[in-house]
């Protein structure tokens, strides 16, 4: 992840919104009944919330099966694969789309299929693959991005050679205006999560980053994709490199939370990567390092918001955000207010990703705490690795 300067940007997601909807279908919906209408359909039945609660209350849960997961997080698991070369066709895209909108109702799969059939989106997104995956978030809380792309915010979205290599997509500044860059390795990727990465870029519509701008957008994506999952659950073990980025973060967040069992973004009871090959005390301190007592840092600077951030805030947290900034208020905001799934579709979502629900023992504390001070941010408009 990236920050632009002058007319080059990069602002890549590693594992990794222009004005209100007035013109799209779904433009009476309210943020919060969007995100409501993505979990509400599909509540745990094995779990009582309060059950929940409390297993949500013991340590950071532990995976079972790393081959869910990255290699920079578990070096042991196997190499990380791309989806291999397979032939796509509209055909295809168009029935998956109908059935992945189907659970958010009528008006998200009408509006799905204006936007892969747009002529004028298509001059934009000329790839069917990557039209698809912006047609899939119709209805989410990352809705806001179609309007993005729909009022000629990014000039081009692509599959190309992004920056930097190891990058699944990029925004990228050019004389026509900035540019939304999709890693070709990535191209046989499930559209579904294609379209989890283009919520995210389409967030970065500024030459100015920070560290604050890149950990909210990746909250706000990673909380999308447990929505995704808790629709398509298969998509949590297809095992591609893009399916392991994602389900790594998501593992993150699920085990960033308090001892009362309570979703946080910059506090946890311990490593929220248990037994990864470099320790992590909260999902924040990735992008914010950590303080010389282990706990997770902060970020001075503010950059620009845009009504895409207003309307992925709003449904994410369940409140009404309006001129809201890349900034430590934000950054509070979904430290106080992740309610994005209840506690027993989070339980769900660590056996979803086979995390080991039940955890004897508190983690030790030199386990709690980083192998080192900054988790390798190297500064504010510099690349920030992730440890996933």
């Amino acid at each position: 992840m990236t920050a632009l300067r002058a007319l080059r940007r990069v602002a890549a997601l590693m594992l990794a919104a222009a004005p209100l909807l007035a013109t799209s279908l779904l433009a009476t919906a309210t943020p919060a009944s969007a995100d409501r209408r993505g979990t509400s359909a599909h509540a745990d039945a094995g779990d009582s919330d309060a059950a929940a609660q409390r297993l949500l209350a013991q340590p950071p849960f532990p995976p079972t099966d790393v081959s869910l997961f990255t290699t920079a997080a578990y070096p042991g698991g196997p190499s990380l694969e791309p989806a291999p070369p397979r032939q796509i066709t509209d055909q295809e895209l168009t029935a998956q789309l109908k059935a992945t909108l189907k659970p958010r109702g009528r008006r998200a799969v009408e509006e799905a299929l204006a936007v892969f059939h747009s002529r004028p989106i298509a001059a934009i997104v000329p790839d069917p693959n990557l039209r698809a995956a912006l047609a899939s978030l119709a209805g989410s809380p990352a809705q806001a991005s179609i309007q993005s792309i729909r009022q000629g915010v990014f000039h081009q979205v692509y599959f190309g050679t992004p920056p930097n290599p190891a990058a699944v997509a990029q925004v990228v500044g050019t004389p026509e205006g900035p540019e939304i860059v999709f890693n070709e390795r990535f191209r046989y990727e499930d559209f579904r999560l294609l379209g989890v990465t283009l919520s995210h870029e389409t967030l970065h519509q500024d030459p100015l980053n920070n560290a604050n701008e890149e950990l909210i957008n990746t909250a706000l994506h990673t909380a999308y994709y447990g929505q995704l999952l808790l629709e398509q659950p298969q998509l949590a073990t297809t095992r591609t490199e893009l399916c392991r980025r994602l389900n790594t973060g998501l593992m993150a967040l699920l085990n960033t939370r308090d001892d009362h069992g309570r979703q946080r973004l910059t506090h946890s009871t311990g490593n929220v990567l248990p037994g990864a090959a470099t320790p992590l005390p909260s999902f924040g301190a990735a992008f914010l390092g950590t303080t010389l007592d282990g706990d997770t840092g902060t970020d001075p600077t503010s950059t620009p918001g845009n009504s895409n951030l207003d309307f992925y805030l709003s449904a994410i947290t369940h409140t009404q955000q309006t001129g809201a900034a890349f900034n430590t208020a934000t950054v509070e905001l979904l430290d106080r207010h992740q309610a994005w799934a209840t506690p027993s579709q989070r339980i769900r979502l660590a056996r979803l990703l086979k995390l080991r629900v039940t955890h004897p023992a508190r983690p030790s504390l030199v386990d709690s705490k980083p192998a080192i001070a900054q988790l390798s941010l190297w500064g504010i408009g510099v690349d920030v690795r992730l440890p996933w």
